[in-house]
Protein backbone atom coordinates (compact mmCIF):
# COMPACT_ATOMS: atom_id res chain seq x y z
CA UNK A 1 0.00 0.00 0.00
CA UNK A 2 1.43 3.40 -0.66
CA UNK A 3 2.11 6.13 1.82
CA UNK A 4 0.92 10.13 1.44
CA UNK A 5 3.01 12.19 3.75
CA UNK A 6 0.91 15.27 5.16
CA UNK A 7 -1.66 17.03 7.20
CA UNK A 8 -5.86 16.21 6.51
CA UNK A 9 -6.61 19.92 6.76
CA UNK A 10 -4.00 21.01 3.84
CA UNK A 11 -5.79 21.49 1.00
CA UNK A 12 -3.16 19.48 -1.56
CA UNK A 13 -3.12 16.51 1.12
CA UNK A 14 -6.80 16.66 1.36
CA UNK A 15 -7.17 17.11 -2.66
CA UNK A 16 -4.63 13.50 -2.91
CA UNK A 17 -6.55 12.01 -0.69
CA UNK A 18 -10.13 12.78 -2.00
CA UNK A 19 -8.95 11.37 -5.41
CA UNK A 20 -7.88 8.11 -3.39
CA UNK A 21 -11.49 7.59 -2.08
CA UNK A 22 -13.01 8.53 -5.57
CA UNK A 23 -10.54 5.84 -7.27
CA UNK A 24 -11.49 3.48 -4.27
CA UNK A 25 -7.63 3.16 -3.69
CA UNK A 26 -6.80 2.62 -0.14
CA UNK A 27 -3.60 4.46 1.10
CA UNK A 28 -2.27 4.80 4.65
CA UNK A 29 -1.43 8.52 5.65
CA UNK A 30 2.05 9.71 7.65
CA UNK A 31 0.96 12.59 9.52
CA UNK A 32 3.38 14.77 8.59
CA UNK A 33 4.20 18.34 8.79
CA UNK A 34 5.53 20.56 6.00
CA UNK A 35 9.31 21.05 6.48
CA UNK A 36 9.67 17.60 8.23
CA UNK A 37 13.24 16.78 8.45
CA UNK A 38 12.11 12.92 8.83
CA UNK A 39 14.18 11.18 5.76
CA UNK A 40 11.46 8.85 3.79
CA UNK A 41 9.51 11.73 3.66
CA UNK A 42 12.79 14.12 2.73
CA UNK A 43 13.10 11.37 0.32
CA UNK A 44 10.33 11.98 -1.23
CA UNK A 45 9.90 15.93 -0.99
CA UNK A 46 13.45 17.28 -1.05
CA UNK A 47 12.07 20.57 -0.46
CA UNK A 48 10.24 19.68 2.47
CA UNK A 49 6.10 20.22 1.00
CA UNK A 50 2.97 18.23 1.60
CA UNK A 51 1.65 15.91 0.28
CA UNK A 52 4.64 13.43 -0.54
CA UNK A 53 4.15 9.86 -2.26
CA UNK A 54 5.63 6.89 -1.40
CA UNK A 55 4.85 3.37 -3.39
CA UNK A 56 7.87 1.62 -2.62
CA UNK A 57 11.48 1.41 -0.83
CA UNK A 58 12.86 2.78 -4.19
CA UNK A 59 10.17 5.01 -5.99
CA UNK A 60 8.37 8.73 -4.40
CA UNK A 61 7.62 11.78 -5.25
CA UNK A 62 5.48 14.87 -3.95
CA UNK A 63 2.82 17.25 -5.47
CA UNK A 64 -0.43 16.83 -5.56
CA UNK A 65 -1.09 17.11 -9.11
CA UNK A 66 2.02 15.03 -9.98
CA UNK A 67 0.30 12.32 -7.47
CA UNK A 68 -3.09 12.20 -8.80
CA UNK A 69 -1.75 11.97 -12.63
CA UNK A 70 -0.15 8.67 -11.43
CA UNK A 71 -3.10 7.28 -9.84
CA UNK A 72 -4.99 7.92 -12.72
CA UNK A 73 -1.95 6.29 -15.17
CA UNK A 74 -2.19 3.44 -12.74
CA UNK A 75 -6.28 2.78 -11.99
CA UNK A 76 -8.77 4.05 -14.74
CA UNK A 77 -11.63 3.81 -12.47
CA UNK A 78 -13.70 6.23 -11.62
CA UNK A 79 -11.65 8.27 -14.31
CA UNK A 80 -10.70 12.00 -13.03
CA UNK A 81 -9.91 13.41 -16.11
CA UNK A 82 -12.09 13.62 -19.58
CA UNK A 83 -11.69 11.70 -22.19
CA UNK A 84 -12.10 14.44 -24.89
CA UNK A 85 -9.16 16.10 -25.57
CA UNK A 86 -10.06 19.78 -25.35
CA UNK A 87 -12.28 18.72 -22.17
CA UNK A 88 -9.21 16.93 -21.10
CA UNK A 89 -6.65 20.60 -21.84
CA UNK A 90 -9.64 22.59 -19.92
CA UNK A 91 -9.82 20.39 -16.70
CA UNK A 92 -5.77 20.80 -16.28
CA UNK A 93 -6.06 24.17 -16.74
CA UNK A 94 -9.07 24.53 -13.99
CA UNK A 95 -6.78 22.26 -11.86
CA UNK A 96 -3.32 24.62 -12.17
CA UNK A 97 -5.54 27.99 -11.96
CA UNK A 98 -7.41 26.33 -8.60
CA UNK A 99 -4.10 25.35 -7.12
CA UNK A 100 -2.86 28.64 -8.00
CA UNK A 101 -4.88 32.15 -7.77
CA UNK A 102 -7.76 30.24 -6.43
CA UNK A 103 -5.95 28.60 -3.81
CA UNK A 104 -3.46 32.18 -3.42
CA UNK A 105 -7.03 34.06 -1.81
CA UNK A 106 -8.42 30.83 0.03
CA UNK A 107 -5.48 29.85 1.65
CA UNK A 108 -4.64 33.25 2.78
CA UNK A 109 -8.28 33.41 4.57
CA UNK A 110 -7.69 30.34 5.87
CA UNK A 111 -4.36 30.84 7.59
CA UNK A 112 -5.69 33.95 9.13
CA UNK A 113 -8.77 32.62 10.20
CA UNK A 114 -7.72 28.95 11.19
CA UNK A 115 -4.66 27.31 10.87
CA UNK A 116 -2.33 30.63 11.95
CA UNK A 117 -3.79 31.54 15.20
CA UNK A 118 -4.55 27.43 16.03
CA UNK A 119 -0.95 25.77 14.63
CA UNK A 120 1.43 28.95 14.62
CA UNK A 121 0.16 31.23 17.19
CA UNK A 122 -0.26 33.55 14.53
CA UNK A 123 -2.44 37.10 15.50
CA UNK A 124 -5.33 37.20 12.63
CA UNK A 125 -4.33 40.42 10.81
CA UNK A 126 -8.07 41.65 10.40
CA UNK A 127 -7.01 44.30 7.55
CA UNK A 128 -5.99 41.50 5.29
CA UNK A 129 -9.32 39.52 6.18
CA UNK A 130 -11.01 42.27 5.05
CA UNK A 131 -9.17 42.58 2.21
CA UNK A 132 -9.43 39.14 1.24
CA UNK A 133 -13.47 38.88 2.52
CA UNK A 134 -14.33 42.15 0.39
CA UNK A 135 -12.50 42.04 -2.60
CA UNK A 136 -9.95 39.40 -3.31
CA UNK A 137 -11.82 36.17 -2.69
CA UNK A 138 -15.01 37.50 -4.97
CA UNK A 139 -13.38 38.59 -7.41
CA UNK A 140 -12.56 34.84 -7.66
CA UNK A 141 -16.31 33.03 -6.67
CA UNK A 142 -17.07 35.65 -9.91
CA UNK A 143 -14.65 34.04 -12.28
CA UNK A 144 -16.41 30.30 -10.93
CA UNK A 145 -19.58 31.65 -11.51
CA UNK A 146 -18.83 32.34 -14.99
CA UNK A 147 -17.20 29.53 -15.55
CA UNK A 148 -19.83 27.40 -14.17
CA UNK A 149 -22.86 28.73 -15.68
CA UNK A 150 -25.89 26.58 -15.46
CA UNK A 151 -23.52 23.37 -15.17
CA UNK A 152 -22.94 21.13 -12.73
CA UNK A 153 -19.51 20.63 -13.13
CA UNK A 154 -16.91 22.61 -14.35
CA UNK A 155 -16.25 20.53 -17.38
CA UNK A 156 -18.29 18.39 -19.15
CA UNK A 157 -21.13 16.08 -17.69
CA UNK A 158 -19.15 13.88 -14.98
CA UNK A 159 -16.73 14.92 -12.16
CA UNK A 160 -13.26 15.68 -13.36
CA UNK A 161 -10.15 16.70 -11.62
CA UNK A 162 -11.29 20.14 -12.02
CA UNK A 163 -13.88 19.85 -9.90
CA UNK A 164 -12.04 17.65 -7.09
CA UNK A 165 -9.23 20.50 -7.17
CA UNK A 166 -11.91 23.51 -6.88
CA UNK A 167 -13.74 21.83 -4.36
CA UNK A 168 -10.48 21.47 -2.19
CA UNK A 169 -9.92 24.45 -1.76
CA UNK A 170 -13.82 25.00 -1.09
CA UNK A 171 -13.54 22.86 1.63
CA UNK A 172 -10.92 25.68 2.93
CA UNK A 173 -13.67 28.54 2.45
CA UNK A 174 -16.08 25.96 4.86
CA UNK A 175 -14.04 26.08 7.58
CA UNK A 176 -13.24 29.62 7.67
CA UNK A 177 -16.84 30.48 7.74
CA UNK A 178 -16.90 32.03 4.29
CA UNK A 179 -20.73 32.87 3.29
CA UNK A 180 -21.15 32.17 -0.31
CA UNK A 181 -23.92 34.59 -1.36
CA UNK A 182 -26.76 31.84 -2.88
CA UNK A 183 -27.59 35.82 -5.18
CA UNK A 184 -24.19 36.51 -6.27
CA UNK A 185 -22.98 33.02 -6.91
CA UNK A 186 -26.19 30.44 -7.34
CA UNK A 187 -23.72 28.08 -9.40
CA UNK A 188 -20.88 28.70 -6.55
CA UNK A 189 -23.54 27.68 -4.23
CA UNK A 190 -24.80 24.46 -5.46
CA UNK A 191 -21.53 22.78 -6.45
CA UNK A 192 -20.23 23.40 -3.25
CA UNK A 193 -23.34 21.88 -1.76
CA UNK A 194 -23.18 19.22 -3.99
CA UNK A 195 -19.36 18.27 -3.41
CA UNK A 196 -20.16 18.97 0.58
CA UNK A 197 -22.62 16.18 -0.03
CA UNK A 198 -20.61 13.50 -1.10
CA UNK A 199 -19.58 10.52 0.84
CA UNK A 200 -15.86 10.96 0.22
CA UNK A 201 -16.15 14.63 0.98
CA UNK A 202 -18.01 14.14 4.43
CA UNK A 203 -15.77 11.37 5.40
CA UNK A 204 -12.59 13.60 4.77
CA UNK A 205 -14.26 16.60 6.53
CA UNK A 206 -14.55 14.51 9.86
CA UNK A 207 -10.98 13.45 9.66
CA UNK A 208 -10.03 17.37 9.38
CA UNK A 209 -12.59 18.57 12.20
CA UNK A 210 -11.05 15.81 14.45
CA UNK A 211 -7.77 17.66 13.86
CA UNK A 212 -9.27 21.01 14.81
CA UNK A 213 -10.78 19.33 18.06
CA UNK A 214 -14.34 19.85 16.75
Amino acid sequence: MATIYGVPPSPYVRKTLLAHAVKGISVELKLTMPGSDEPEFRAASPFGKIPAYRLDDTTAFSDSSVIIAYLERTNSTNSLYPEDAADYAIALALEEYSDTKFSEVVSALYFQRIIGPMFFQHDTDQARVDDLLTNLIPAQLDYLEKTLGENSYFVGNSFSIADLSIGSHMLSLYHTKFDIDTIRWPAVAAFNDAFLARTEVKEQLAQELAVFGK
